[in-house]
């Protein structure tokens, strides 16, 4: 099974990428089945004890992180759910990764844009390591799976 680098820099800033190179960038179009941001350990790697979080599933097929920035594609047979504590840096991710499964196209989000800062949108299209957003200054954004979260409800008091 082969290594995949997840692309998390915008490359050149000389052109505005199209909505079609954003969708690229997150991993193209998709909503993961169930099993999005389960901790796991590649089963045919015993020795190594590689380890990563199911970021994306399509009935066999999963795309599993396997830190700094890299991804693998391998089979619901390839792993093992683990069943000991997480490294802090893994829970992590599966936690955000959880969090942005349970995200829909047209849900109202917040999410952190590139100086830090905290700001909101709507959800247009949910990709496989990402989601292209619209923000509240109308403006299309590509936005990565760990900084995107739901918009907190209002406080009914």
């Amino acid at each position: 099974m082969a290594r995949h680098s997840l692309p998390l820099h915008p490359g050149s800033r000389d052109t505005t990428p199209s909505t079609s190179d954003v969708r690229k960038r997150l991993g193209g179009s998709g909503q993961s089945e169930p099993g999005a941001g389960l901790v796991v350990r590649f089963v045919d790697d015993p020795g190594a004890g590689t380890l990563g979080v199911v970021l994306f599933r399509a009935g066999d097929e999963l795309h599993v992180y396997l830190g700094d920035g890299w991804l693998r594609r391998t089979t619901a047979s390839a792993v093992a759910p683990l069943e000991v504590a997480a490294p802090d840096s893994l829970a992590a991710v599966a936690s955000d990764a959880r969090v942005f499964a349970s995200l829909r196209s047209g849900d109202r989000i917040r999410y952190q844009d590139g100086s830090g800062e905290l700001s909101s949108g709507v959800l247009i299209e949910k990709c496989r390591y990402g989601a292209i957003l619209i923000n509240d200054q109308k403006r299309m954004l590509g936005v990565g799976f760990r900084k995107l979260w739901p918009m907190p409800s209002p406080d009914p008091t």
